[in-house]
């Protein structure tokens, strides 16, 4: 099973998406049981991303050709960017409780990484930078200019900005109206950095793809180290999440034939 997405519900029970084998796996809180919840025969069809509303209790999934990532904006309503849809460039907004499509908005690019902030919605855009999206009117703005590549994701803690840029191996932090704070750059610490996650303290943790680790940076980009490695189980991580309410840190590896990782933070 080739894992995507990774996702916890209220009681701290997992849900990961396997892309290959095209279905939803709940992992017990204590990990020591687990089971098959959904399948291709429910109209999944090689599943990219999961997401579980704590409010609502709601599982949302998404699947490949609908689009790259997906972020909750309220009770009712996700955001889900296009990726490189030939069909159209941009984001839907979705009614989660009518299951219709309320809202469009065009981008000039490739949208990719997606997360929500209060009213705001930030996208990484490729060969752009980041866009903010006021949730109420839709108005845009650039509030990031720099050359993402396609497969970036961002995350929002405290009126900062971190996204990663798997091209250039970096991890970059801005204030919300684009100035940079700071930068991280280092190949032997992180090759291809991916998902992103920011703690309860504004640490930042990020998966690299390539060196098959988690890293975590200080708030203020100083300090950095290794937490997790391929030793831990890791194999090409891709998506990793911080649940502030248990305070436990999800990782899911891409690579067949392995396990998600669940690491309870001291």
């Amino acid at each position: 099973m080739s894992l995507r997405g990774i996702t916890s519900d209220n009681d701290g029970n997992l849900f990961v998406v396997g892309v290959d084998s095209s279905n939803v796996v709940i992992i017990s809180n204590d990990g020591k049981h687990h089971r098959q919840i959904l399948t291709g025969e429910d109209g999944l069809n090689e599943p990219s991303a999961i997401f579980f509303d704590k409010h609502t209790k709601k599982l949302l999934i998404l699947d490949p050709s609908c689009g790259f990532d997906i972020t909750i904006i309220n009770e009712k309503t996700i955001a889900i960017t296009s990726e490189d849809s030939i069909e159209h460039i941009g984001i839907d907004i979705i009614d989660t409780e009518r299951r219709k499509k309320i809202k469009f908005i065009n981008l000039p690019d490739s949208p990719y990484g997606i997360t929500c902030d209060h009213d705001s919605l930030f996208v990484c855009v490729e060969r752009r930078g980041m866009y903010q999206i006021n949730t109420a009117n839709h108005i845009t703005s650039h509030v990031i200019r720099c050359n993402l590549h396609g497969g970036s994701f961002v995350s929002v803690f405290a009126n900062k900005i971190y996204y990663t840029n798997w091209r250039d191996h970096s991890v970059v932090c801005c204030d919300y109206d684009g100035s940079r704070v700071w930068s991280f750059e280092d190949t032997s610490v992180l090759a291809i950095p991916g998902g992103i996650t920011v703690d309860n303290d504004g640490n930042v943790f990020v998966v690299g793809q390539s060196s098959s680790n988690v890293a975590i940076i200080s708030n203020d980009g100083k300090l950095h180290r290794e937490i997790l490695t391929d030793k831990d189980g890791l194999r090409e991580p891709s998506a990793i999440f911080f649940d502030t309410q248990t305070k436990k840190l999800l990782v899911a590896n891409k690579k067949r034939n392995c396990y998600p990782l669940q690491c309870y933070l001291k």
